[in-house]
Order: C-alpha cells, then structure tokens, then sequence
C-alpha cells in the first residue's frame, strides 16, 4: 500500500503549486488546472480573484496531506503498518484534499463577487 501514500504525495504536490501560482496571480486561465467555474473562466479579471481568494484552502489542504503521506511512507515501506490503517489514512486524506478543493472553490467565488460589488 505504499504506493498509495506515493500518489497521495504526488496528488497534494500539485495542489500545492496550482494554489501557489493561483494565489500569485502566475496561473494562466484555461481549462486544465486551477478553480474552472463558468464564474472564474469568464475573465481573467474574474480568474484572478477566485484564486486570490480560494488558494490558500488549496495550498492548506495540500500541505496538511503531504506531511501526513509523507509522515506515514517510511513506517509504509517497511511493512509495519497494517494495511487497514494504510487505508484508512489514505481514505483521510482523500477527504482532506475533495474539503479542501470544495472550500476553495466556495471561499474564492464567493469571495470575488463581492470584492467585485465594492
């Protein structure tokens, strides 16, 4: 079950730079990565603010589940953790990364609309 934690590891990587480049304004708007609303694809005006406002929740969510895959890989490879509790931690943070991305999406929508009403 190793492996899992290795594409747990690799998964939370790129949230984290999508949320980094999203929050540095540096992630060019198409339809590969990042908050793909019709909302946030509409402008790039409308691009930027969602992802000023919802990548810290990304870049949160992704540094929360590297340090616990990458806490958890060493115990993993040398076979001392059960599986179950292999599962279980993968199933965590399966559900910290879909939290984090749902709250990101939310928070930064929500967020440029109403930088935008001011």
């Amino acid at each position: 079950m190793w492996f899992v934690l290795i594409v747990m590891l690799f998964g939370s990587m790129a949230l984290i730079l999508v949320g980094w480049l999203g929050w540095q304004e540096k992630l060019p708007r198409q339809h590969w990565a990042g908050i793909r609303t019709p909302y946030a694809m509409a402008n790039d005006e409308q691009w930027k603010l969602v992802h000023r406002y919802g990548s810290p929740y990304m870049i949160f969510g992704g540094v929360a589940v590297f340090a616990g895959s990458l806490a958890l890989l060493p115990f993993a490879i040398a076979g001392v953790l059960p599986e179950a509790f292999t599962g279980a931690a993968v199933m965590g943070f399966s559900i910290i990364l879909f939290v984090s991305a749902l709250a990101s999406w939310q928070k930064g929508v929500s967020g440029a609309k109403s930088a935008l009403s001011r």
